[in-house]
């Protein structure tokens, strides 16, 4: 039994019998939702509608370009809902970068060129009040990804986000990172699912189990985009374990996998237009998976 899914029992276990909370402190005093609902300017979400159905998280980034800003600040501001009883993500790029799968393309965009406080106001600027801010990737090097989290820190002591973190930032980086931090991230959201979470998947880009095993023993919290796999070619949707643990508990193949991390205490990122859809995404806290069906699920590649 790997360390991760031992950690995954544990969680299961503690919680037998006791409803789980939809939502997770990722710093003093600050909640984030379990489930959080993403899209980017190709594919955009239906927010409003969302926010109509109880969901309560909004994820998007400056990278995903101003109109799917301005959807989702929309989307916050003609909400009945409360602000406080909303959270928004919002994620912003370190330039220059030749990090993983992106050469640097968004940073050619004289846009995006500015120092980090001009990169965050113009995101905020489109937004409105954020809870949460990320640094979307790493820079191309330590010296440079340090400064521009501390472009983080500097919002957040000026009040400009309730909390900070990281995206796409694996265990080794993270390691080398934290001694030097004057704030801790919050969270680490990565590319993460089911069939798509051991060593052989997203490594440099923090996928990986030992990533997820890193964050928790050092108090940040993993988000996971792409939850249904996606990004990675994984199709949760068509493998018989996922459909078989669905029908047993009378789910669909995505609920079973949005529960399988949010299960873990992983929040999720989804991407949804269709209203069905979106209310399968929110409605993960009325079954729970079992110890076996949990160990069944991780054992996918």
């Amino acid at each position: 039994m790997t360390s991760l899914v031992a950690t995954c029992f544990s969680v299961v276990l503690a919680r037998t019998g006791q409803p789980q909370p939809h939502s997770i402190e990722v710093a003093p005093g600050i909640m984030m939702p379990f489930v959080n609902l993403g899209g980017v300017a190709s594919r955009p979400s239906n927010y409003s509608t969302f926010i109509e159905l109880g969901g309560q998280g909004l994820d998007t980034a400056l990278t995903y370009g101003d109109a799917t800003q301005e959807l989702v600040g929309a989307a916050v501001r003609a909400s009945p809902v409360p602000r406080k009883d909303l959270f928004v993500t919002t994620k912003v790029p370190c330039c220059p970068n030749t990090f993983g799968p992106w050469p640097g393309a968004h940073c050619l965009t004289p846009e995006y060129n500015g120092t980090m406080s001009t990169l965050i106001d113009m995101d905020l600027k489109l937004l409105g009040p954020v809870d949460l801010i990320l640094l979307h990737w790493p820079c191309t090097t330590h010296e440079a990804t340090l400064a521009a989290y501390s472009g983080l820190e500097d919002a957040l002591a000026a009040g400009k986000t309730r909390a900070i973190g990281v995206s796409n930032f694996n265990a080794t980086l993270l390691d080398a990172l934290l001694p030097q931090m004057k704030v801790k991230p919050a969270v680490n959201q990565c590319g993460h699912s089911i069939g798509a979470h051991n060593a052989s998947h997203n490594p440099l880009l923090g996928g990986g189990d030992d990533t997820v095993k890193f964050c928790k023993a050092n108090g940040i919290s993993y988000s996971a985009y792409s939850p249904l796999g996606g990004l990675t070619g994984t199709d949760v949707f068509k493998d018989p374990t996922v459909i078989a643990v669905g029908k047993a508990h009378n789910v669909s193949p995505a609920q079973v996998a949005l529960k399988w991390l949010v299960q873990q205490n992983i929040t999720v990122v989804t991407a949804a237009d269709n209203a069905e859809y979106i209310k399968e995404d929110i409605d993960l806290f009325s079954f729970e998976l079992t110890v076996a069906e949990m160990a069944t699920l991780a054992a996918i590649k």
